[in-house]
């Protein structure tokens, strides 16, 4: 009799403990917040391209989009001579505000609207770019034209193609954003350029100018800084 009520409690015993480690085991499930999503537009009156003349070295004075409603980037070539007349590069400018100083970037974008791309003849071939990310505590808004040769922070590799005119781009720029949110910097500022270097070296790339959106009244077409953060 005392062997049965002994064994009952023991049998019992396991059962609970077996429970309650299963229960801890499986019950308990710990989900991760969702990220914030933000999307935050380019200040036109900040925006703008540098353009410098290959025949002069000259370089002249900040073109502002919010005056002419759009950013150049790229070669400008002679339709007669097929020579380069000048390079210009395109800065947009996003403000970081809305953004926590301590934010964690998960992921970044940018999204612009190309209006037009030139070439010389048209032309399926890649135009070769770099997207730098400026510091922006070193050289802060408004753009000057000492801008045109600013050092970069990073830097990163892309193409535009001709098939791209009429179209939304999208390039991610996450390491470029988490790199200036780790900075401090109060905005977000990228400068598109030809890339010399891989033109050179890469025969299939050529030579092209495009042209992005960038009209204060028009902000269905406004470059945009996509971000999700923790």
């Amino acid at each position: 009799m005392k062997k049965f009520v002994f064994g009952g409690i023991a049998v019992l015993l396991l059962l609970t403990l077996i429970g309650c480690g299963g229960g801890d085991h499986h019950d308990v499930v710990v989900v991760p917040p969702p990220p914030t999503v933000v999307n935050i537009l380019s200040d036109p009156t900040l925006d703008g391209d540098i353009t410098l003349d290959l025949t002069t070295g000259g370089i002249g004075a900040p073109a502002v989009a919010a005056n002419t409603g759009n950013v150049l980037a790229g070669i400008d070539v002679s339709p007669v001579t097929g020579s380069s007349v000048s390079e210009t590069r395109g800065f947009l400018i996003f403000p970081l505000s809305s953004i926590p100083v301590n934010a964690s970037i998960r992921f970044a974008s940018i999204t612009v609207f190309v209006n037009n791309v030139s070439f010389v003849t048209n032309s399926t071939a890649p135009i070769p770019f770099l997207l730098d990310s400026i510091d922006t505590i070193l050289f802060p808004p408004p753009l000057r034209s000492a801008d045109f040769d600013a050092p970069f922070r990073i830097t990163k590799s892309l193409s535009f193609f001709g098939g791209d005119a009429g179209t939304f781009v999208e390039i991610n720029v996450t390491s470029l954003l988490a790199d200036a949110q780790a900075g401090g910097f109060m905005d977000f500022e990228v400068r598109f350029l030809f890339d010399q270097p891989r033109f050179q070296n890469d025969p299939t790339t050529t030579r092209g100018l495009i042209e992005i959106d960038d009209r204060p009244t028009n902000n269905s077409r406004a470059p945009v800084l996509y971000v999700e953060y923790f």
